[in-house]
C-alpha cells in the first residue's frame, strides 16, 4: 500500500512538472512574434512487469500548440506581415514544408523572400518568391507581392508572386523550433478560406501572460504539497520498518 501511494505521488509530480515546463516556455516567449502557446498534456499508462505496482504512471504528451491568433501589433515595417483568419505562412525547411505565424520577413542575398530563419516563404504555386531590388514593396491582403523596381523608381509596380496562405490542417502540429510547426504527415495543405495579410504589422504571441503566471504559481504550490506528502509517506514507512524490526 505504501509503495503504491508513493508511485501515485510520483505520477502526480510528473504531471505537474510537465505543466510547469509548458508554462515556463510560454512566459519566456510572450514577446516572440507569432509564438503559439505550448499546451501540456499527460495520459495514464499502467505500470508493466511482474512486480509492477497497482495504478498508472503519468506520461507526458506533445499536443499541438494553441491555434489562437495573437493580437496585431503595428510596426510600420513593410517587411512585416500579420495574419488574419485561420491562416499560416508556408515555408520550405530542410526537412520539408512548415507553418509559421511569425511574419518578420527578410530577403536573402539571392533575393528570395524568407522567414527570420532563412527559410523560403512559398507562393501559391509552391515555389519561393524571388524579388529584385525594389524602391517600394507592397504586400496585399491576399498575399500578392508587388513593387516598383529600384532601376525605374518612377515606373509602375510589378507583381512578383503571391504568398501562400494555408488553413490549419487536420491533426496536431508538431513544434520544430521557435515559431515553426510541422504539419501532420500525409496531410495535404489547402488554401485558407478566410486568410489575410496585413503589411506593417506582426502577430504578437498568443500567450496569456497573467493567466500563465497565476497557473505557474498554483502549480508550484501543488508541486510543493505533493513533495511534502511523499516525504511524509517516506517517514511513515521508515517508522513502520523500525517497529517491525523491534518486534
Amino acid at each position: 500500500m505504501q509503495s503504491t501511494s508513493l508511485y501515485t505521488s510520483m505520477a502526480g509530480l510528473q504531471a505537474i512538472n510537465a505543466q510547469m515546463q509548458a508554462l515556463s516556455a510560454n512566459l519566456a516567449n510572450q514577446q516572440t512574434p507569432g509564438y503559439a502557446a505550448v499546451q501540456a498534456m499527460t495520459e495514464a499508462a499502467n505500470y508493466q512487469g511482474s512486480n509492477a505496482p497497482a495504478g498508472a504512471d503519468a506520461v507526458a504528451l506533445t499536443p499541438g500548440p494553441s491555434l489562437a491568433l495573437g493580437s496585431l501589433n503595428h510596426t510600420g515595417d513593410p517587411m512585416n506581415v500579420a495574419l488574419g483568419g485561420d491562416s499560416w505562412l508556408e515555408v520550405q525547411t530542410g526537412s520539408g514544408p512548415a507553418l509559421t505565424r511569425n511574419g518578420s520577413l527578410s530577403l536573402s542575398s539571392a533575393g528570395i523572400l524568407t522567414d527570420t530563419a532563412g527559410n523560403p516563404v512559398l507562393g501559391v504555386g509552391g515555389q519561393p518568391i524571388s524579388l529584385p531590388s525594389l524602391a517600394k514593396l507592397e504586400i496585399g491582403t491576399d498575399g500578392t507581392v508587388s513593387g516598383v523596381p529600384a532601376s525605374s523608381p518612377g515606373g509602375p509596380a510589378q507583381v512578383y508572386g503571391q504568398i501562400n496562405l494555408v488553413g490549419t490542417p487536420a491533426g496536431p502540429l508538431t513544434p520544430l523550433s521557435g515559431t515553426l510547426y510541422s504539419p501532420p504527415a500525409g496531410v495535404t495543405l489547402t488554401a485558407a478560406t478566410n486568410g489575410s495579410l496585413h503589411q506593417g504589422y506582426l502577430n504578437g504571441s498568443n500567450v496569456d501572460s497573467i493567466q500563465s503566471m497565476m497557473q505557474l504559481i498554483a502549480d508550484g504550490r501543488s508541486y510543493q504539497t505533493q513533495t511534502d506528502l511523499m516525504k511524509s509517506q517516506g517517514s511513515s514507512a521508515a517508522d513502520l520498518n523500525a517497529l517491525v524490526a523491534q518486534g
